[in-house]
């Protein structure tokens, strides 16, 4: 441990006797024989640890997996490839378009990829690698 890891601040805060009240009442139902101060401390911990931790999704482990490798495909951040795929699912619903953003933009990431770079990316799955070559309707039909 460095001295910055071990160094620990003193902060002052003003309560009011409200507060300081439901901070004692929670302190005695707790029973561990803490101090107020010890209640303050839990709380600014768990507020740091909850605001560096990304927010909980809800998805299933499969999804957020989908999300991930889409979001390396397109260098985003998971949360905005989440964000674009409700978005797309809302365009579609109040017939904006046909195809949503996120998928055309998400084609031609793999057709530019797959000139380059042969190998099936980001899919590892044969039947996901399928699913994005397989026909949709929604393509125009090939010219020439």
């Amino acid at each position: 441990m460095g001295l910055i890891d071990s160094k620990s601040y003193q902060l002052r805060v003003r309560v009011t006797a409200e507060e300081r009240d439901h901070l004692e009442k929670l302190r005695v139902e707790r029973g561990r024989g803490e101090t107020i101060s010890d209640l303050v401390r839990e709380a600014i911990s768990l507020l740091v640890k909850s605001a560096s931790a990304p927010p909980p999704s809800g998805l299933t482990p499969k999804a957020q997996g989908r999300i991930e490798r889409v979001a390396q495909l397109l260098q985003r951040e998971p949360r905005q490839v989440e964000e674009a795929c409700v978005e797309g699912i809302m365009d579609l619903i109040e017939l904006k378009c046909e195809v949503p953003l996120i998928v055309m933009e998400t084609r031609l990431h793999l057709q530019y990829r797959n000139r380059n770079e042969p190998q099936e990316f980001p899919w590892n799955a044969a039947s996901e690698a399928a699913a994005v070559d397989a026909p949709v309707q929604d393509r125009p039909p090939p010219q020439g």
